[in-house]
């Protein structure tokens, strides 16, 4: 059964630190004057001046969620050590009130290449080129319980179907058109969106029941995957790497590397995507806004399908507890789990179309009668992707003493709990730059190798740019530069 602890913790932990990825932006910045990127957000939010951004740091996004974090598996003891959540020490009831039904995993990277900017009459046009790379993880509550408190309750078999992972790395190039109406307003912008796929992985886990013994951890386990890639996919059998004749079908990624695609050469796949957006100025104070963003889809090629044949595999786990070791830990299970994951092939060299994964921002803000360059405002989030759908609640406050300069501070609820963010926006004439955060909460608690201790929900934003033309703010006509 010690050895069956062992896996259990590495997995948990695992989870902890993924670099998978989820689309996101500064939201942090949405209600923020002169940010330049608020555009990607919402396409008829255009930027105060024209501008063009600095190649490779223009605009940088990274961000990370989870409702779960390293503190939900290791508990301080009175010692002063860390224990882990399958200690006798953690009763049932703290961890498990920790674990919702689906625990949820999103990280994200986008890198902005090139970007610009200019404004002609009452429109205004943007284009770009970014890189991106979305993911994420559903972990069923049941996988947990599975670990803390199976063998106490003496049950030896657990479901927990629905486990699903899912990645993909693409480029797009854009570009963005907004226009002012009804004496400025309304806005209305649309933002086209060519996207240049490069590698993409969704695996669904339609059964999985796991089985327990005082000497094994079995896993019976049937699921589908879909995936892509510059080059085909191959067999160990045509690889000459299986071992017996009923692994001659079974997907092999030994070969599969970085170095693969280096000598192949990216062949990319192509998408089409479209954003949509309105802003709408009433009362003298308040803006409405509206975007629907990622309306499209893409049609991957050199895809294949695969499923797992209905087997069992064990998992003889680790020799030792210590959490001083858990990085040889973790190393570990990687291997196991990647030998449980044999994928058999289906199809292959076949094209396959996928929606991408849309979102919606809906927003209200109240500028102060008494002191209009200090707003509030309240904005809502919806991704839409099936079991990696999630949901936020944002309530900000911004301030623009100066033209130049503007500050955001808000509060966050959603699925991944409650976040306290940030941003701040300079915007000179001839340069700009911006750095924001989503939630300041993993800084404030983390390892001595940089882990987040309580969370790890955050989205980190820079970037620098250049600007250029006339300003057209929202307080052009009362303040002269």
């Amino acid at each position: 059964m010690k050895r069956i602890s062992y896996i259990s913790l590495a997995v948990a932990l695992c989870l902890t630190s993924l670099s998978l990825s989820a689309q996101q932006n500064l939201r942090s910045g949405y209600f923020l004057d002169g940010y330049t990127y608020k555009y990607k957000m919402n396409p008829a939010m255009a930027p105060n001046r024209g501008f063009f951004a600095m190649p490779l740091l223009g605009n940088v996004g990274i961000g990370m969620e989870s409702n779960l974090g390293l503190s939900d598996f290791l508990y301080p003891t009175e010692s002063g050590r860390l224990t882990t959540f399958l200690s006798p020490r953690v009763s049932n009831e703290e961890f498990l009130s920790r674990v919702e039904e689906n625990n949820k995993f999103n990280t994200n990277l986008d890198l902005g290449l090139i970007a610009f900017g200019f404004r002609t009459g009452k429109c205004y046009h943007t284009f770009d080129v970014s890189a991106r790379i979305d993911g994420g993880m559903n972990i069923p509550g049941g996988f947990f319980r599975f670990m803390k408190v199976g063998a106490q309750e003496g049950m030896t078999a657990w479901d927990i179907s629905n486990i699903g992972m899912r990645m993909s790395a693409r480029a797009e190039i854009a570009y963005g058109l907004s226009r002012s109406f009804l004496d400025e307003s309304l806005r209305i912008g649309v933002r086209a969106k060519l996207l240049l796929g490069i590698i993409r992985a969704d695996i669904a886990m339609d059964k999985m029941s796991m089985e327990m013994s005082s000497s094994r951890w079995a896993i019976e386990a049937h699921g589908q995957m879909h995936a892509s890639a510059p080059m085909p996919f191959s067999t160990k059998g045509e690889n000459g790497n299986a071992e017996s004749p009923d692994q001659n079908n079974i997907v092999d990624w030994s070969n599969f590397s970085m170095a693969d695609f280096m000598k192949e050469g990216v062949s990319p796949s192509y998408g089409f995507a479209f954003d949509l957006g309105a802003t709408y100025d009433f009362l003298d104070y308040f803006t409405a806004s509206l975007a629907l963003l990622d309306m499209g889809a893409m049609s991957w090629k050199n895809s294949m399908t695969a499923e797992t044949p209905t087997t069992s595999w064990e998992f003889t786990g680790f020799e030792s507890a210590d959490v001083d070791h858990i990085g040889e830990q973790l190393s570990k299970m990687t291997e196991d789990m990647m030998s449980a994951f044999n994928f058999e092939m289906k199809e292959r060299e076949i094209t396959h179309t996928a929606p991408l994964a849309m979102t919606i921002n809906a927003g209200i803000e109240a500028r102060m009668p008494f002191y209009e360059r200090l707003s509030f405002g309240l904005l809502y989030t919806q991704r839409i992707e099936g079991a990696f759908s999630w949901s936020e609640g944002r309530l900000a406050a911004s301030v623009t003493p100066v033209n130049f300069l503007s500050l955001t501070t808000n509060y966050a609820f959603s699925h991944f709990g409650h976040s306290w963010g940030g941003a701040l926006n300079l915007n000179f004439p001839g340069f700009g730059i911006f750095l924001g955060m989503d939630s300041f909460a993993p800084l404030l608690n983390v390892t001595p190798q940089f882990i987040p201790v309580n969370s790890i929900n955050t989205n980190l934003a820079f970037g620098i740019n250049f600007n250029f033309g006339k300003y057209h703010g929202r307080f052009t006509k009362k303040d002269k530069e």
